[in-house]
């Protein structure tokens, strides 16, 4: 990049014109610069207050928010990473490299659409309906209850006269790889399913003693509260027993661990494992707001940012001092992708934001650009090469 048109680019931040792969490119390249010993001078210091000031009202607006930086200070808050770490000098003379604009126009060229509402919904009789081509509407009744589509995506149980003497009987909505979907359950509880994942419950909750589901893959949780009846989560050998509060649990079984955490009031998790072989106070833990229980053998259980465990639900991916190959298991959930994990870069951490409503290229161009790697899709495959190891 010539001098001229790097304070070209230089305008374009200042007045709010620059698109997020430029901003991401100068995040790059200054950090380049920087890194090499460079010093500032006087005359640079106040441009470069006012593009981090322009910097900072983007983020607050939440103005496309698709920018991810790299963790270089470890800890940081995404979005005072971005304000901090995104500074510029009029004064550098920077390249573009040639194998980054190459692999950008590749991406495009193979570019995958993001997941969206998709899921199948297996009655109790064994009758199976699509979602995505379901029409919008009443689409079955079960023992006084009725089964709606709504026209935002929605899937509601609603409970109208139940027949006490009918027997129990379940339902299991499932997302596909590339997936989600909201149900609404008969006694106003919502669940947020994440792609990959199903939920197996009773149509109606009248006659039993506990509204107790099943869980597999990854799911958000809004509780309806009853003193008499408490809500059960069972996911693999985990166990969670709720009045009525919010929680996420994760339990994709490739994590190696199932993770449950709490958003507000609290929850007991419990290792159906050591209840099964009497292991006293090894079995379950209680959680408070802002705490997740990691099950492996054992519970652990520390402080984690909740809002980056729930921007899924929200239609983000949120990354806190995130491993790369931890970004791309969500990635290839989310785009249906395969992913060719021994190639990934170890000890390679991210934190910032981008929406999941945009092409598969949109995340890579953003990865790329800010941590020394290419991307390449192959036949929905992910091929990744690291630039670290190979001359720029």
């Amino acid at each position: 990049m010539k001098k001229e048109e790097f304070r070209n680019l230089v305008e374009r931040i200042t007045d709010g014109s620059a698109s997020d792969v430029e901003i991401a490119l100068y995040n790059r390249y200054y950090h380049q610069y920087q890194k090499a010993g460079a010093s500032w001078s006087e005359a640079d210091m106040g441009e470069e207050t006012a593009i981090k000031e322009k910097l900072k009202q983007r983020i607050d607006q939440k103005i496309k928010p698709v920018v991810i930086v790299p963790l270089w200070r470890r800890y940081i808050k995404y979005a005072a990473a971005a304000v901090v770490l995104l500074t510029l000098s009029t004064t550098l003379y920077l390249y573009f490299n040639t194998s980054f604009l190459k692999s950008s126009a590749d991406l495009v060229q193979q570019d995958i659409a993001p997941g969206g509402n998709k899921a199948v919904l297996t009655l109790a009789d064994g009758r199976t309906i699509n979602l995505s081509d379901a029409v919008n509407g009443n689409l079955a009744e079960q023992a006084g209850i009725a089964i709606t589509k709504n026209e935002d995506g929605k899937l509601t149980y609603t409970a109208g006269k139940v027949n006490v003497n009918h027997p129990v009987s379940y339902n299991t909505i499932a997302t596909p790889v590339g997936g989600q979907y909201q149900v609404n359950l008969p006694d106003g509880t919502k669940v947020w399913l994440n792609a990959a994942s199903s939920l197996k419950f009773p149509t109606s909750f009248a006659k039993l003693k506990e509204r107790k589901v099943e869980l597999t893959g990854e799911a958000y949780f809004e509780v309806t509260h009853s003193r008499d009846l408490p809500f059960v989560v069972k996911s693999g050998k985990q166990e969670l027993s709720v009045l009525g509060t919010h929680f996420n649990i994760n339990s994709y079984p490739d994590e190696g661990a199932i993770r449950t955490t709490l958003l507000q009031g609290s929850v007991i998790v419990r290792n159906l494992e050591k209840v099964k072989n009497k292991q006293l106070g090894k079995d379950s833990v209680l959680l408070k707001p802002e705490q997740q229980a990691s099950l492996k053998d054992v519970f652990s259980v520390k402080v984690v940012d909740v809002e980056g465990v729930t921007a899924w639900k929200d239609g983000n991916f949120l990354f806190n001092d995130t491993d790369l190959k931890d970004i791309m298991k969500q990635v290839s959930r989310w785009y249906n992708v395969s992913v060719d994990y021994d190639e990934i870069p170890k000890n390679r951490f991210f934190t910032g934001f981008i929406s999941r409503n945009v092409n598969l290229s949109r995340v890579l161009e953003m990865l790329e650009v800010t941590g020394n790697i290419q991307f390449k899709i192959e036949d929905k495959t992910i091929k990744i090469t690291d630039l670290k190891k190979e001359p720029m």
